[in-house]
């Protein structure tokens, strides 16, 4: 009985995720190698709604400390935002919470990605380098781009 509570209990980092009934999408990069404003930018999709971080910095964000506006940015923003959703590539739910690649280890940056449904919460920091990913890496830059 106790080997069974011992190795028959260990968190389950691959929980499923329902992409059509989330809590929330969180999306965008992160520069260490960066000075200024423009080192980390996040948003975050709620409720039909777009937040921007809250002008956080590279130490907030390394630690989880990610806070965010509480006005939303226009519909015509949302829209950015749930077309990036839809791109989503659903390969990465396969994949375990944390780190992809090695992110900003060559000064590349970090692309960061947070979801929650219900009880669910998935999180990764992907390397941009990384073949499987860079398309998607590559529609967040340009959406956050086009969030401007």
């Amino acid at each position: 009985m106790l080997l069974l509570l011992v190795f028959g209990c260990k968190k389950d980092t691959t929980s499923p995720l329902d992409l059509d009934k989330l809590d929330y999408f969180i999306f965008g990069r992160a520069s260490g190698f960066c000075v200024g404003s423009s080192c980390v930018i996040l948003y975050k999709l709620e409720n039909q709604q777009l937040f921007p971080d809250a002008d956080i910095a590279y130490t907030q964000f390394s630690t989880g400390d990610i806070a965010f506006g509480t006005t939303s940015l226009p519909t015509d923003k949302v829209l950015l935002a749930q077309a990036l959703l839809a791109e989503f590539p659903s390969s990465l739910l396969n994949e375990p919470n944390g780190t992809l690649g090695c992110p900003d280890c060559t000064d590349q940056g970090v692309y960061y990605i947070k979801m929650k449904s219900g009880k669910t919460v998935r999180e990764w920091q992907i390397d941009p380098f990384l073949d499987q990913y860079h398309p998607f890496c590559n529609a967040i830059s340009i959406t956050l781009s086009q969030l401007k």
